[in-house]
């Protein structure tokens, strides 16, 4: 049996029956319609490229003739793939003279031609399908390098993390750095963006011995945005707004407007705990009970919830992951267009997407024995009803 409405909801509820003909709210308005909830798009499998290349992948994109050119961790190798899985060519090489490469972040394609980011070299390297074209140092960039890209002209732009600060003054508090863009013949200067773009969040915390130390908090957001070759698309994990500007760092569209933050659910809160005491058990000699309590104090009560965990877009429509804790089965995506949200679809856990061009999705999945493959996806929207 259901428990009795305390007094005063018991008489809101009564009144509201009673003046349904007027509608439950101040004056007499009418309740607003509920939004209707966003098309379910449709995933087909165009092809599946298997071969014994392709473990470690980090990244893929179309190339030259529609090649794929993937490019892993271990070892660290770019590689062009066909369709059938056939190796037809190498990009670079490990080494440190031209051409060469020894720890790859980023890649990006446009037509025949092949950026790559080096970040423990500090350069970006350019090819013409296996042909090193030219070099460009990033010494003088103030952060390490995270993205690269194609931008306006053809010119390649990186970003860049700036740190918050850290510090005594910082303790327990939540911070958040800020991306910066650079385009590779200009490191030094910061392109001008009509918005701040969030990056990761951190906090400062104590150590049982008293020193200070970098930590992230619980259920942290990351900087999630992806560049395109007319700008960037930014999403704000904190907060759900998604936004696009132009590289001519005048314009900007928001996507997505901003909503409050839903608080982490118990379920949540308590799969961390479970994997937090799972691991001082196995290593109890560390101050990691400390740390992890210290990441949940820091919020100071509830703890905010992220919206988001990935952003892909090809500059004309956007794939933004839907926030899901580790143990989740299905992950959900969005696909945005410059007018809002024009569907949703969902993967099974382990399904990796990496690439987004005019609705053909490149994504890397694995089978039952953790052998990863290519696979080549197309969103296909509902049809419409007459």
């Amino acid at each position: 049996m259901s428990a009795p409405l305390p007094p005063r909801l018991g008489l809101l509820a009564t009144l509201c029956v009673l003046t349904t003909a007027a509608g439950c709210e101040p004056g007499g308005r009418q309740p607003a319609a509920p939004a209707e909830p966003p098309a379910r798009l449709t995933l087909d499998t165009v092809v599946v490229v298997h071969s014994d290349l392709l473990y470690f992948v980090q990244d893929v994109k179309r190339g030259p003739d529609g090649l794929f050119v993937v490019m892993k961790l271990e070892p660290t190798e770019v590689l062009l793939l066909n369709e059938a899985g056939d190796l037809v060519g190498t990009v670079g090489r490990p080494g440190e003279g031209p051409g060469e490469f020894q720890s790859l972040l980023d890649l990006d394609t446009k037509g025949d031609s092949i950026l790559l980011l080096d970040g423990a070299m500090r350069r970006v390297l350019l090819f013409h399908r296996e042909s090193p074209v030219a070099t460009w140092s990033l010494r003088d960039l103030p952060e390490t390098p995270l993205k690269i890209a194609f931008g306006a002209g053809g010119a390649p732009v990186v970003s860049v993390a700036r740190d918050s600060g850290t510090g005594l003054r910082n303790v327990m508090q939540i911070l958040r750095d800020t991306i910066e863009f650079y385009r590779v013949d200009d490191p030094g200067t910061p392109l001008e963006t009509p918005i701040k773009v969030p990056g990761g969040e951190s906090f400062v915390l104590r150590s049982p011995s008293g020193d200070i130390r970098d930590g992230m908090p619980a259920f942290a957001a990351h900087a999630q945005y992806d560049l395109v070759p007319t700008g960037v698309v930014a999403a704000d994990a904190r907060d759900g707004r998604v936004v696009s500007f132009d590289w001519d760092g005048r314009t900007a569209r928001t996507l997505r407007p901003a909503s409050p933050p839903p608080p982490v659910s118990e379920a949540e809160m308590d799969a961390l705990w479970e994997r937090v005491e799972a691991r001082v058990s196995r290593d109890p000699g560390e101050d990691y009970m400390s740390r992890a309590r210290q990441s949940v104090e820091v919020w100071d009560g509830t703890v905010p919830r992220p919206f988001s965990a990935a952003v892909i877009s090809d500059g004309s429509e956007t794939l933004v992951g839907h926030y899901v804790h580790r143990w989740a089965d299905i992950v959900e995506w969005s696909l945005l267009d410059r007018n809002g949200t024009v569907g949703t679809f969902t993967l099974e856990e382990g399904i990796r997407l990496f690439s987004l061009r005019n609705r053909e999705v490149l994504s890397v999945g694995r089978d039952s024995m953790d052998v990863e493959h290519l696979v080549v996806l197309r969103i296909v929207s509902p049809p419409t009803l007459p």
